[in-house]
């Protein structure tokens, strides 16, 4: 069974990119990484008819370069973040109908 590679979008902060060019790399404000993703994280990426496994971090920038397994770490407590958020809407709305 072939593993599922993912890519993950994200933005570095003007701190982040004159930090990655005193390295000596691109100070591209959008990065990429990629790896493998467990199919208990699968429901983290959109993926496309074609296979490719993507997921954007556009609402907030980093100071420094990230790596797959950290951004990945992120996806799940935003994963998270929302299923709990959805559990209280879903709770309050059926108290409202009682």
């Amino acid at each position: 069974m072939n593993s599922l590679i993912a890519t993950i979008t994200y933005c570095l902060s003007e701190e982040g990119r004159e930090r990655v060019v005193k390295m000596g790399g691109s100070g591209a404000y959008h990065r990429n990484v990629s790896g493998p993703v467990a199919s208990v994280d699968a429901r983290l990426f959109e993926v496309g008819p074609d296979g490719y496994a993507s997921a954007v971090f556009n609402v907030m920038e980093f100071d420094a370069p990230q790596s797959f397994e950290t951004l990945l770490e992120h996806l799940r407590a935003r994963r998270h973040r929302l299923s709990a958020i959805r559990v209280m809407l879903e709770a309050e709305t059926a108290a409202g109908r009682n």
